[in-house]
């Protein structure tokens, strides 16, 4: 006996869209017969008078071979398993590699190669590209990423300095690390920080592997580990016709797997925790929270550069805090000007690293 679910009939299952089209989810057929039977299918004949085929493999299960099963890391890159990530607390030549933007887009292997590392890592540079204040969406167009992902700030960000900005990130003072936008319900995953013009004195950018702070706290402080995992943080940011506002854990696990973090001081309403926390509670709070920021402070374990005009810094936000050195605003004709946007992890491991790539890239 076999579920209408498992085989493919011609009349009842989708090639196209790989699926079922119709409901009889459960209804069970009989065999009559199998024929031929190749490397990833059986053919069947049921007693319903339909034919089909059985996939024998998952190259047959997904897209009737009519879409290779991707490798098994980049499968497990885009779940975000730990056992396919590398954790890192030094700037190793592997985490600091800079993938030249010509060799980038010269093939969909190096394509695939360069977006696979960025999984891996949560972190790669993307040198040579070119840095008008239109090439952040051309860049992002030629390697097949897509949708850009909107939000408060818009789709794709001028980050420069302002006198009395809204957020830290526009003013010219030392920046901590940080996530971006841990408010949101879902704080966006790949965030894309491209250099279009940087001659001020300072504003060196870092980033640290939270991933790996955490890591380490789980083996040496296991109840400051469970504590950053269970206890509610609210944020809060708010602006003119805007008034975002959400409660999550430091650590967040999707079963075994460290899946995401949400670290941003700046934008915690302390208030709220006050009012929702006894003071004993906090005070233990406070004291994990402080032995995670003495991890992610300290320097040995940053990546960090001044970024040139043409380098694009790809970030997990999930993984990877980021933040700036102070600078100088001035003087006349000299700026600091970066291009932020965001991109859905799924998205980018679906055009990235999952299916056959090419049918909308530019030439």
């Amino acid at each position: 006996m076999v579920t209408l679910q498992l085989y493919r009939c011609k009349e009842c299952w989708g090639r196209t869209s790989n699926q079922p089209l119709h409901t009889k989810d459960f209804t069970e057929v009989k065999v009559l017969q199998t024929g031929q039977e190749s490397e990833h299918f059986l053919e069947v004949s049921w007693d319903d008078g339909h034919q089909g085929f059985v996939p024998l493999t998952e190259v047959g299960a997904y897209g009737n071979g009519s879409q290779a099963q991707p490798p098994s890391l980049h499968y497990d890159l885009s779940l975000r398993r730990n056992k396919s990530q590398i954790f890192w607390d030094r700037p190793t030549s592997d985490v600091t590699r800079n993938w030249k933007w010509d060799e980038v887009v010269a093939s969909d292997d190096m394509t695939r190669a360069f977006i696979a590392h960025y999984m891996q890592y949560g972190l790669a540079f993307l040198v040579g590209t070119p840095f008008t204040l239109n090439s952040t969406e051309e860049i992002l167009s030629r390697l097949d990423l897509h949708p850009i992902w909107d939000n408060i700030f818009g789709r794709i960000s001028s980050v420069k300095y302002q006198s009395d900005p809204m957020n830290q990130a526009f003013n010219s003072q030392y920046l901590e690390l940080h996530t971006d936008m841990p408010y949101y319900t879902q704080t966006p995953s790949v965030y894309l920080f491209h250099c279009i013009a940087n001659d001020l004195e300072g504003g060196k950018s870092f980033w640290g592997d939270t991933f790996s702070a955490a890591r380490h706290i789980r083996s040496a402080e296991p109840e400051m580990h469970d504590l950053l995992s269970t206890v509610l943080i609210p944020f809060r940011q708010y602006r003119q016709g805007w008034y975002m506002a959400g409660k999550y854990p430091t650590f967040e696990f999707l079963g075994p797997d460290l899946y995401r973090t949400r670290v941003c001081g700046f934008v915690a309403d302390n208030h709220a925790f006050a009012r929702d926390y006894d003071a004993a509670l906090r005070a233990d709070w406070w004291e994990a929270y402080h032995y995670l920021r003495q991890l992610m402070n300290d320097t040995s374990r940053h990546v960090s550069r001044k970024l040139e005009p043409g380098e694009m810094v790809f970030i997990d936000n999930w993984r990877v805090q980021h933040g700036r050195e102070a600078f100088s605003p001035g003087p006349l004709g000299k700026s600091r000007v970066m291009q932020a946007s965001y991109i859905e992890w799924t998205h980018m491991s679906s055009t990235g690293i999952l299916q056959k790539r090419g049918s909308s890239r530019s030439s």
